[in-house]
């Protein structure tokens, strides 16, 4: 949790535009937020300085961290499910099962490398997540087109991804 605002006491803080400040602080491993009551700068002190931006990571690192947080999961899963009180998290899943023992709709299950994923949102041109809203033209707006996006990598204008 985000310590108190020293101006107003609020812990909610919002992002702030990035430019020349944001990125000096972030390679001196600080993050810079925003109050979000009195929109006083605020700097926090990175969990990890050697991590990368997910701004400027690549497609493939971001399917690796999200294949390996899956793991992660499924690992704490199981071994809470082997400690000596995981016998009521057993009974709890032979619960949630239906008739014949197969699982019920209600249940949830990790989904390993293998399966499908959710897809990340990415500029069509460059392949970046670094992109931000953009303003629809008044004929955009005229035709109902959904909302827009544009890279700011490459400058590209495309449809905001839902």
């Amino acid at each position: 949790m985000a310590s108190p605002c020293p101006r107003c006491g609020a812990t909610k803080t919002e992002s702030v535009r990035h430019g020349l400040i944001y990125d000096t602080l972030w390679k001196f491993g600080y993050h810079l937020r925003c109050c979000s009551s009195c929109k006083r700068w605020r700097l926090f002190k990175q969990r990890d300085p050697t991590q990368r931006h997910p701004d400027d990571m690549t497609l493939e690192e971001l399917r690796e961290r999200y294949d390996r947080k899956l793991k992660e999961a499924a690992r704490k899963a199981s071994l809470a499910s082997e400690k000596p009180g995981g016998k009521m998290a057993s009974d709890s899943s032979e619960e949630s099962r239906g008739s014949g023992g197969q699982p019920s709709k209600s249940s949830v299950r990790a989904k390993g490398a293998g399966d499908d994923f959710v897809e990340y949102r990415l500029c069509p041109k460059c392949g970046s997540t670094h992109y931000h809203r953009s303003r629809r033209r008044w004929y955009e707006r005229l035709i109902r087109r959904r909302r827009m996006a544009r890279c700011m990598k490459c400058n590209h204008r495309f449809p905001y991804p839902l």
